[in-house]
């Protein structure tokens, strides 16, 4: 084990923490959870799509709840129909401040930017074709976010290339006015560079990126692919090094678009294949309790016979239903604790493959929404409208209980004994009598 960690300190770690301080892998990360507000919008029409197909509710419940998904039906192009929009505006923002530019000219210039990138137009008829608006846009959002706020950069920060309007102006007209060639020429230069790159390739560019990130869209999208990310990030946890940070850019985008796809296919509108991989399914299902599972650790701890584990278990167990389980990494601690590490390991990887197998062997319904911030396991039942996930839910914190339970009590022998011996030490103390 020693061994292990060593080469891994000497290798892996360096690596994990240039990727957790990367400015550009950052402003992915804060820009896609920003998305949730937004996807939880355009979950209300999905929903009222789903409630007519309950079996043996009545006619007036049917109908109202498709006079509803009618009349709230423009949510959906408004949201999730423009998602990839919302990416790039807020990647855009997030890095802007890490570059920090001008927040208000980088979300203008990363949404221009998109749309210049990702509008398609029809050979004949010249009209408008948005298809890549919604989620099958990300990428091409995420990478022109990016690129469009690093040139404002460059001409903003390092070449000072700005109009001066001196003291005493307004500060609306001020940002303008130094961002205006900024920003003018950071469009003017990727127009140019998306004809060049279009003539040459034959390609429309939001197609051209679609294809190079599809190797990564398929790897993430299998079981195979998504074992080994959470194997990666449940090891960068267990040396101290945020591992959802590092790890979630790598999936995050595919499954915000899967999500997508699901609720198409919820809403009747698309006869793809249902994704397994979406937000709720790594919040809800791989990291149920947070990373690790650390309810199940939370649950030994309870009624362990140790004293302060008991005490760190009650006082986790509400945290834990929110997904929150650092008093339990720290408190136990796991992080960096060899009796801990196989099962640390191998628990998140687990309850995926057990959620995949249900969701792909049809016992529980894919998750066709992102559901909102409430206590496990309400969000993901309301992503999901499917009591079965329950049942999974359950089975996934019962099997990480019995894969802890040997590992941990070698940990409690170990915190009992401590505990004797402090209670040996202070009775030795009171014995002691002193003749002055």
């Amino acid at each position: 084990m020693k061994k292990l960690e060593q080469v891994l300190s000497k290798w892996l770690l360096p690596i994990a923490a240039k990727l957790e301080q990367n400015p550009q892998l950052a402003a992915v990360r804060r820009g896609m959870m920003t998305l949730v507000p937004v996807t939880l919008v355009g979950s209300i029409p999905t929903i009222f799509s789903q409630l007519p197909s309950i079996p043996g509710m009545p006619k007036w419940f049917v109908d109202a709840t498709v006079f509803l998904g009618e009349v709230t039906q423009p949510m959906q192009f408004a949201t999730m129909g423009c998602l990839a929009l919302y990416v790039a505006a807020f990647v855009g923002f997030y890095y802007s401040q890490q570059r920090k530019v001008w927040d208000i000219g980088s979300i203008v210039t990363s949404i221009i930017a998109f749309i210049i990138m990702g509008t398609l137009y029809d050979p004949e008829t010249g009209a408008t074709i948005t298809s890549y608006y919604g989620g099958t846009g990300i990428f091409t959002a995420i990478v022109f976010g990016l690129i469009s706020v690093e040139i404002l950069h460059i001409f903003r920060n390092k070449l000072h290339f700005t109009i001066n309007l001196g003291d005493g102006v307004p500060t609306p007209i001020l940002r303008s006015f130094e961002n205006q060639w900024p920003i003018l020429f950071s469009i003017l230069i990727l127009i140019v560079f998306k004809y060049g790159v279009e003539s040459v390739s034959g390609v429309a560019m939001v197609q051209l990126i679609e294809k190079l990130f599809s190797p990564l869209t398929a790897s993430v999208n299998t079981l195979g692919g998504l074992v080994f990310i959470l194997f990666i990030q449940q090891l960068l946890w267990w040396f101290g090094i945020h591992g959802y940070a590092v790890m979630a850019p790598v999936w995050m985008a595919v499954a915000f678009a899967n999500v997508d796809i699901n609720a198409a296919i919820a809403a009747g509108t698309s006869s793809e294949a249902i994704r397994v991989l979406t937000p709720n399914f790594m919040w809800d299902i791989a990291g149920t309790t947070g990373s690790g599972i650390c309810g199940a650790i939370c649950i030994l701890m309870i009624f362990s016979k140790a004293k302060r584990f008991k005490s760190i278990g009650r006082l986790s167990i509400i945290p834990e239903f929110f997904g929150i389980g650092e008093s339990v990494l720290f408190g136990l601690p796991v992080i960096l604790n060899p009796i801990m590490f196989i099962p640390w390991l191998i628990s998140t990887p687990l309850a995926a493959v057990i959620g995949w197998i249900a969701i792909e062997g049809g016992f529980m319904a894919p998750f066709s929404l992102v559901g909102p911030y409430i206590p496990l396991p309400f969000g993901a039942w309301v992503a999901c409208m499917d009591w079965k996930y329950l049942i999974v839910w359950v089975i996934i914190i019962l099997v990480n209980v019995a894969l802890y339970y040997p590992f941990f009590k070698i940990v409690e022998k170990r915190a009992l004994d401590t505990e004797q011996s402090k209670v040996r030490d202070t009775r030795t103390l009171e014995d002691i009598e002193f003749d002055f």
